[in-house]
């Protein structure tokens, strides 16, 4: 018999203290992980235990019944395998807490779920006979078949348990029943977010105190020793305008904990989004991290090449094309010829390894040959469904699977769960926002918190208990803890800041962490060269977007009208926002150009979407677009048939010059309106639109409507001037029209006697944000 067993939460604990038991002079005690320790403390006699593919696969079997259909759930295959992780996941949380399904009518007082537990009934029921015929054991019905593994639980001799977590009902009840074969003693640290926890040992007739660290012996159900757990934690917090920031600060962090004195071995960057690690790699130029997720599959060159050919077969884009190109089209032979033959008329594991012919990874063909091994199992069941499905299947798979990191950096990189048990004297945590801080469950899916908590199971609250206690215990443990959590418009910090009584500090602003990632080397921003140039506005026509852009910014105005020098934009699928807007334009061209007034909302909206549809892009996003644009067109479509009570359209996208002082104005007016009073002149706008007050208007630079009615005038008496909103069906007319126009002719007297000009920058920085010349200014941000 062994002298003594200690059980851990998790493999990464048992590593850290067996590293800090070499440091003495003696022998290694034993350990395990509570996960493997329950495995082999029980056993099932005459059973195999279920793998993942046929666990899915019977678990879909099962579902062949009625009413199933009421969960709204599709029993087709694809869709089946993402949904059947809800459903085991409930079934092994009733598993766990010894909650037997039936149970569930009772607690549900109202009978919301009524329904629901009936069909979650039968299905448990059928599978679980599905498994008891084939021998199988779900480790779902394990509470039901177990015993005792009496040899293997006798031969660790005593047990001492690290609890930190939760241990469910079937947890206690399998160590209060080994307790009875060997000594068993836990250590636990009660705090304000493990009272659930506290009590269970409480309904024991043990006490526990909280705030203090307890050692409980099970076998005698006695608290055999308590003392008070002190931390000196250093906590600080920092709010960050952008999310890759974060990477500065745990770069920035790890030094300052080293030049305090901290081994990097004992600093831990934790992740509650591990999707942040991709970031934090990309820019690890040092190697100084190592990250415990593993580098995931789904950014290897494989799974990318098998993606962009799958996306090139699915829709042969322009954006597509140049992906395919850009990771190499090696594979658009192999998959093509067959993509859309039914599965059983082609060999998938041979096309597979034909795929894999070339990879050079042998950790990624060593992954891919694998998961072909278990995907075997599943392909009888995808007959009738094409190698595009089977694909897209397998390529699903693989993504959630990982490398080792063998980099060797010496910062370990990891999620909240890996932290249990581990003291770091250095914790960094990025990403402490709301909708990552706590982690959302499923768990509440088929039904509420208050029928949960009625029937025994965990609820919302105690979850997120759960994750503080993992918080708390981290930073208690650490001597040093840095936070970051981005603040934005759509970005606010984590309740969990508050209630852990942290708050936060702004010591750098955002530029100075930029720095960290982005230092430009050799190169120095020099003050912009002064450019005077000759330029005289009354050879050439001048619209309102031009006097814009030289109010706005006269360099732009300079590198555009007097350069000459047009921006380039890259072709793409994504229909553009400018884009949607030109379509909307041409259809009403288009339908008031045929007729000049509508009576009818339904002959109008017909004949607007006519119009649309011969305007629209070759994507189903933009039909999806025009489709929503006919939609919000609504309003605009209901004002439009008051309006022709009073007025009709003249005419539509009509390009029109005129000369004022000396100066020559052009422009194409969306629209022009004859009503009873005179010409209205309308400009369409689906985004927005310049609205200014008399406090403002003298800094005006948008003249458009001002620039209209001039151009009008040789149409007729121009009465007003405004802005159709096609959103709300509004027009906002020009209130200022007067003032705009003498401060207008005020601009074009001062560039008509203006022959040499200071092309300056402009002095508002944020104007540079989406210039096409920003780079030509070194203002890049």
């Amino acid at each position: 018999m062994g002298d003594m067993t200690t059980i851990l939460p998790t493999s990464r604990a048992i590593r850290a203290e067996i590293l800090r038991e070499r440091e003495h002079n003696t022998f290694l005690p034993r350990y395990i992980s509570i996960g493997e320790f329950l495995q082999r403390a029980v056993i099932v006699e005459g059973h195999r235990r279920i793998d993942d593919d046929t666990r899915t696969l019977l678990l879909l079997e099962a579902t062949d019944f009625k009413r199933f259909g009421n969960l709204q759930i599709e029993r087709n295959f694809f869709t089946f395998t993402q949904n059947a992780t809800y459903l085991f996941r409930f079934f092994e949380e009733l598993s766990g807490e010894l909650v037997d399904i039936s149970a569930l009518e009772l607690a549900d007082t109202y009978g919301d779920y009524e329904e629901h537990i009936l069909i979650l009934g039968e299905l448990f029921n059928r599978y679980k006979a599905l498994c008891e015929e084939k021998k199988i054991l779900d480790p779902i019905f394990l509470p039901q078949y177990y015993t005792l593994n009496q040899a293997y639980i006798k031969n660790l001799g005593a047990i001492k348990l690290i609890a930190e977590g939760y241990l469910t009902n079937f947890e206690m009840k399998l160590l209060q029943e080994i307790s009875a074969l060997t000594p068993v003693k836990i250590i636990f640290y009660a705090n304000n977010y493990n009272q659930k926890m506290q009590s269970k040992f409480c309904e024991l007739g043990i006490p526990v105190e909280n705030e203090m660290m307890q050692t409980i012996d099970l076998s005698n159900r006695l608290l055999v020793e308590r003392a008070s757990f002190d931390t000196e934690a250093q906590i600080r917090c920092e709010s960050f305008s952008e999310r890759l920031l974060q990477v500065a600060f745990i770069k920035q962090k790890v030094f300052e904990f080293i030049e305090m004195g901290i081994a990097p071995e004992k600093i831990a960057v934790v992740l509650p989004d591990e999707s942040f690690a991709e970031h934090l790699r990309y820019f690890d130029s040092e190697n100084n991290f190592n990250f415990a997720m593993g580098l995931s599959v789904a950014k290897s060159s494989f799974v990318e090449k098998i993606e962009a050919v799958m996306a090139y077969l699915d829709h042969q884009s322009v954006e597509n094309q140049a992906r395919l190109n850009r990771v190499g089209p090696d594979l658009l032979q192999i998959i093509s010829p067959r993509y859309k033959v039914e599965i059983g008329e082609c060999d998938f594991l041979a096309i597979m390894q034909d795929l894999l012919k070339d990879e050079p990874s042998s950790e990624i063909k060593k992954i891919v040959d694998e998961e072909l091994y278990l995907f075997e199992k599943i392909l009888p069941v995808l007959s009738g469904s094409t190698l595009k499905s089977a694909l897209y299947l397998f390529v699903n798979r693989l993504k959630n699977k990982s490398i080792d990191d063998v980099r060797g950096g010496k910062v370990t990189v990891m999620g909240v769960l890996e932290t249990r048990s581990v003291t770091y004297d250095g914790v960094i945590v990025v990403d402490f926002n709301e909708d990552i801080v706590p982690r959302r469950s499923e768990k509440d899916l088929f039904l509420n918190s208050a029928t949960r908590i009625k029937a025994g199971l965990p609820g919302a609250e105690d979850r997120e208990s759960l994750q503080k206690l993992y918080y708390h215990n981290l930073f208690m443990r650490a001597s040093q803890v840095a936070i970051s959590y981005v603040e934005a418009a759509d970005a606010v910090p984590s309740r969990f800041l508050t209630q852990l009584g942290i708050t936060a500090r702004k010591v750098y602003d955002d530029n100075q962490w930029a720095s960290v990632l982005f230092r430009k080397q050799g190169r120095q921003k020099l003050p912009s060269a002064p450019v005077i140039a000759d330029y005289d506005f009354t050879l050439r026509p001048l619209s309102a977007t031009g006097l814009k852009i030289f109010l706005s910014c006269k360099r732009r105005f300079y590198h555009r009208y007097v350069e000459g020098l047009k921006s380039h934009e890259i072709a793409k699928d994504m229909p553009q926002e400018h884009e949607i807007g030109t379509a909307l334009h041409n259809a009403l061209r288009d339908v008031y150009q045929a007729e000049s007034r509508f009576t009818e909302k339904e002959e109008l909206k017909e004949a607007i979407f006519s119009a649309l549809q011969s305007h629209n892009g070759s994507t189903p996003l933009d039909a999806f677009l025009h489709k929503l644009w006919m939609r919000r067109l609504d309003p605009f479509v209901e004002h439009e048939i008051e309006r022709f009570k009073s007025a009709e359209v003249l005419e539509c996208e009509v390009s029109l010059k005129c000369q004022i002082d000396g100066m020559t104005l052009a422009g194409q007016i969306d629209r022009i309106d004859r009503t009873s009073d005179g010409l209205e002149v309308l400009d369409y706008k689906s985004g927005k639109y310049p609205v200014y007050s008399a406090k403002t208007v003298e800094k005006a630079t948008d003249f458009q409507l001002e620039f209209y009615y001039l151009l009008a005038q040789k149409k007729g008496e121009v009465d007003r001037c405004g802005y159709y909103d096609l959103k709300s069906g509004k027009i906002v007319y020009e209130e200022l029209l007067e003032m705009k126009l003498q401060l207008l002719k005020e601009h074009l007297n001062t560039l008509q006697s203006t022959k040499r000009f200071d092309f300056e920058q402009t002095e508002d920085y944020a104007a540079c944000r989406f210039c096409d010349y920003v780079h030509l200014c070194q203002r890049e941000l």
